[in-house]
Order: structure tokens, then sequence, then C-alpha cells
């Protein structure tokens, strides 16, 4: 039972990921669309270092939101953000 909770936790993150990044590159929003990317790379960043380092967080957690939170909703943001802009490419060349 715990397996797929995980699943659709990180499920949801990559689907937000996504639909937020989709809807930013088709509405030609290129400043908030990186603003996003950005924000989600620096959190993993900071998180992967946080879990390797000792800084005063506690490492497992800090891996965790960094591999269960964040990296499902990068890739899912960079998913979303190349087919936005395949989709916005198909419509305007018409």
């Amino acid at each position: 039972m715990t397996d797929m909770t995980l699943i659709a936790v990180m499920f949801s993150f990559a689907l937000l990921g996504f639909f937020v990044m989709h809807r930013l590159v088709l509405a030609q929003r290129s400043g908030p669309a990186l603003t996003v990317m950005s924000l989600l790379a620096a959190g993993i960043a900071f998180f992967v270092f946080a879990g390797t380092t000792p800084i005063g967080m506690d490492p497992l957690r800090a891996m965790g939101i960094a591999l269960v939170g964040l990296l499902p909703a990068f890739v899912g943001a960079g998913a979303g953000a190349l087919l936005g802009w395949l989709m916005l490419r198909r419509r305007l060349r018409k």
C-alpha cells in the first residue's frame, strides 16, 4: 500500500509540473516558464546538497523531498514545456 501511495504522490507532482509548463509555454509566457524550471532545479540542487552534507537538515527528509517531490515535477515540467512548444510551433505554422 505504501508503494502505491508513493507512486501516486510522485505522479501527482509530475502532472502538476506538466500542466503548469504546458499552459505557460502554450500561452507564450517564457519568463514564468523559465522561472518555474529554474526554481525546480535550484530546489533539487539544494535538497541533494542538504542530504549529502551535514548542514543541519535531516538527510533522509532532504533526499526524500528532492527525489519524491521535486525530481518528478522537474521531469514533468520538461515534458510539458516540450509538448507546449511543439503544439505552439504547429499552431503558428498554419
